[in-house]
């Protein structure tokens, strides 16, 4: 029975501390802007110092930001908090920050529908996880009249639809980052299976191609089993794990794109496959961190949800009180790998989460 090797620590914390510069789904081009508005330094995810947005000293009475996300897994909690911290930030100085739920089905419908509405209810700037490319003509409506911003994950033609600024994860670099963990807890042996949340939402594509691209070139004999939705449905990724342990005996790894892992890990309990196949996944929801400290999951990367969801609410405020966009439009959130070996120093340093 192989034994999965543990993730050297030293190794991840190397890649951790790295600046997230790389390019996201859109241009990394920089903007013709003024210098940004001040920031406050606290603590990131591993540690390091990271720059959190704080609000120009304005008033303005009556302004109404809206933050619109969703609510289909334990994700969407900090980000909501992160809104609601800005909200708290923002109200005595006469703004509110009102967060959206656009629905629990992840596509582009959704996303359309809670733009066209919150232009029509009349906020005064909006923030909004428009999730692929199909969303850009809502962007374009809506940017046509108020400001508006992007944020976690977006497609390729939010910017030249209108968006102000786009704050996510650099998610090929996070895919990069998860093979890197799975190449060694496997040791390159026997087979990886993926589970991705959509084939349609960019972000999710990014982190696949981003995995896949760096896992042949550290693992060119290991093969990739297959790839698989899910829908970020925790129970959907327990069924595909257990299809591909039963499909390939020689399973090692399987690594999740999106929400739900932690029915990967449950299916890897249940089937009596600990220490033989590893779980690499994304965000440190509470189930997650459980996971990885029971040795369950291997390896967790971070996006800062709360960070995501806070500066962009405070940024949207700050345009509206006449300072400028981030002098870049591609604004990279602050990116950490959480392992069993240095879990609680990573959740030390996280906002929003439990």
């Amino acid at each position: 029975m192989r034994a999965l090797r543990p993730v050297p620590q030293g190794m991840l914390l190397a890649a951790v501390l790295a600046a997230a510069t790389t390019a996201c789904s859109t241009s990394d081009v920089d903007r013709a802007a003024p210098a940004p508005v001040s920031t406050a330094t606290v603590q990131g995810d591993a540690g390091q110092a990271v720059a959190r947005r704080t609000p120009i000293d304005a008033s303005l009475t009556g302004k109404r930001i809206a933050m619109i996300s969703f609510a289909n897994n334990p994700f969407w909690d900090p980000v909501k908090a992160g809104a609601e911290a800005a909200d708290a930030e923002l109200t005595s100085r006469g703004a509110r920050v009102e967060y959206i739920t656009a629905g629990p089905t992840l596509d582009v419908p959704t996303v359309e529908r809670a733009l066209d509405s919150a232009v029509g209810q009349g906020f005064d700037a909006i923030g909004v996880v428009p999730l692929a490319d199909g969303a850009c003509p809502a962007i374009k409506r809506a940017a046509a009249k108020v400001p508006v911003a992007t944020f976690i994950a977006e497609g390729t033609c939010s910017q030249a639809s209108g968006s102000k600024f786009f704050r996510g994860q650099p998610a090929a670099e996070a895919g990069a980052k998860a093979a890197q963990a799975m190449s060694e807890t496997t040791a390159c042996k026997g087979s990886v299976g993926i589970i991705t949340g959509s084939f349609s939402v960019q972000q999710h594509e990014e982190r696949r191609q981003g995995f896949v691209d760096k896992y042949k070139e550290l693992c060119p004999d290991s093969k990739i089993a297959g790839t698989v939705e899910n829908g970020d449905d925790a129970g959907k990724a327990l069924s595909a794990a257990n299809d591909f342990m039963t499909a390939n005996a020689d399973l090692s790894g399987i690594y999740v794109t999106a929400g739900g892992p932690f029915g990967a890990g449950k299916a890897v309990q249940q089937r009596g496959k600990l220490g033989q196949v590893a779980v690499v996944a994304y965000d440190f929801v509470p189930q997650n961190v459980e996971q990885i400290r029971s040795g369950v999951m291997q390896a967790a990367i971070g996006q800062d949800p709360f960070g995501a969801s806070y500066d962009t609410a405070v940024d949207l405020y700050n345009l509206l009180a006449g300072g400028p966009a981030p002098t870049e439009y591609f604004q990279p959130v602050n990116v950490a790998v959480m392992t069993k070996a240095n879990i609680d120093e990573v959740l030390a340093t996280q906002s929003g989460t439990s």
